[in-house]
């Protein structure tokens, strides 16, 4: 390599090893001074150099899925198209490095913004974490494929993290086009102890605005339970296909509500007051169903330790056990989910204990999974 073909200024990477630099003196004819990443000067032969070409290539946004058949009814997010620099030759003079630049980090092209896809009417944000069965007669038996809408003329810049054991891992992020969608990855729930907690952070927007909005954060618990029944999947606007759908974002009017429900009920909602259990009647089947997952009995169980948390659920289900039984019903379906088998075991040592003359066994594996229990009140 000639020496008049590599300047001051330029990036390089060594030939015969790992690494590279910036080229910041001329030693001799044939040797340079290249800093490194690390800030230190290593004399270098040019003939053992390599010249970076600066060219700078914008990442694109979202994938297009390439399996359509679950989504016509809604379309993807395309990816943004590459700005002119991103495509120009790496041989050309633009892609090269200005000799008398100092900069570290090279500087972003504008692209400029553009509003895309809109809708008459649909100026509410609204955001849906949907969850579609590839098996809708049997969703457990095949995947669940996790999606992210975007039903509205906002656009949307969105983080997608699961959490486990307070440990936050992302799964992906990018930007979503108005009134499209995207999938967030699948999973199988057949097999699955537990399901993580899924947590969204939304910042959203649109080209002219009175204010701006407040960006969203929002941690889900789904209780996996749900994906064992196909009652749980409803037809809808977005897929060809049932699908459970989890609201991310509320009407404007109901926020304002809640907001006011707050600033009223502050004293009261300071105290851990447990929820009325979530009570599901099927007079066709005389069957209750009762989900004694901590979350759906308190709204807030920070600070709680874990024995405190198991004595409300033994506490809701002798009460709703009493209950049952008082009202006539035939059976009942405890769901406790999997976890460590505590729950469960307390729960059944309690049958024993206390209601000897009421047979109990596993709930429907095809409605419950191994996570729920029945109780044969009446014949």
């Amino acid at each position: 390599m000639a020496t008049q073909n590599i300047k001051i200024g330029d990036e390089v990477r060594f030939m015969n090893e790992v690494g590279g630099g910036r080229v910041t003196a001329f030693l001799s004819k044939e040797m340079v001074s290249v800093e490194t990443q690390d800030g230190f000067e290593i004399p270098t032969y040019i003939k053992n150099l390599v010249i970076i070409p600066s060219t700078l290539r914008l990442r694109s946004g979202t994938t297009p899925l390439s399996d359509q058949s679950h989504h016509p009814a809604f379309p993807s997010s395309p990816p943004p198209p590459l700005s002119p620099s991103s495509q120009s030759s790496p041989s050309s003079p633009s892609s090269q490095s200005s000799p008398s630049s100092n900069d570290r980090y090279p500087e972003t092209k504008r692209t400029g913004f553009k509003e895309v896809n809109q809708q008459k009417g649909n100026d509410f944000p609204e955001f849906i974490f949907a969850a579609l069965p590839d098996n809708p007669g049997n969703p457990p038996e095949g995947k669940i494929l996790l999606y992210l809408v975007n039903d509205c003329n906002y656009t949307l810049i969105y983080h997608f993290a699961t959490k486990m054991a307070d440990q936050y891992t992302t799964v992906d992020a990018g930007m979503l086009e108005p009134n499209t969608k995207v999938e967030l990855e699948s999973i199988q729930p057949k097999g699955m102890g537990e399901l993580p907690e899924y947590c969204f952070q939304l910042l959203f927007f649109r080209k002219s605005a009175a204010q701006l909005e407040e960006p969203v954060q929002k941690e889900i618990r789904i209780s996996l339970v749900k994906f064992f029944k196909a009652s749980s999947f409803v037809k809808n606007n977005y897929f060809n296909t049932p699908a459970l759908l989890i609201k991310l974002t509320d009407h404007p009017l109901k926020a304002e509500l809640d907001k006011l429900s707050d600033k009223e009920f502050q004293q009261i909602t300071l105290t851990k007051e447990p929820k009325k259990p979530v009570t599901v009647e099927l007079p066709k089947t005389d069957l209750v169903e009762i989900d004694l997952h901590i979350h759906q009995l308190l709204d807030d169980f920070s600070g709680l330790t874990n024995a405190d948390m198991l004595k409300l659920q033994l506490d809701t289900f002798r009460k709703e056990m009493d209950k049952a039984i008082s009202t006539g019903v035939k059976k009942i379906v405890f769901i406790h989910g999997i976890g460590d088998g505590v729950l469960k075991n307390e729960l059944r040592r309690e049958l024993q204990r206390k209601y000897p003359r009421f047979p109990y066994q596993d709930a429907s594996f095809r409605e419950y999974g191994f996570g729920a229990t029945l109780a044969v009140l009446r014949k």
